[in-house]
């Protein structure tokens, strides 16, 4: 949850969430360590990402294709591609 949530309100993707780079300090606080490989996320990739989650659990897949195209992973010329599959 940590790490959704630090993309999801300050847009910080940290690219290489394990185990390892989680500590507990001695009053209890979560530490992230490794801050090596992040990214910035603008805010419309994050509501696309919220907007996508939001699709996959009301299970709404018709609007998959779309989410696609505004997350960038899909050209919007090849979302009915998608939507015939």
């Amino acid at each position: 949850n940590a790490y959704l949530t630090m993309l999801l309100d300050t847009g910080c993707l940290h690219c290489d969430p394990h185990p390892g780079n989680l500590l507990r300090t001695k009053d209890g606080q979560l530490c992230i360590l490794d801050w090596g490989m992040t990214q910035e996320v603008d805010t419309d990739i994050q509501y696309a990402l919220v907007e996508y989650i939001a699709h996959i659990n009301s299970k709404n897949y018709a609007e998959i294709p779309q989410d696609f195209v505004n997350m960038g992973f899909l050209p919007a010329d090849k979302k009915d591609l998608v939507e015939k599959s």
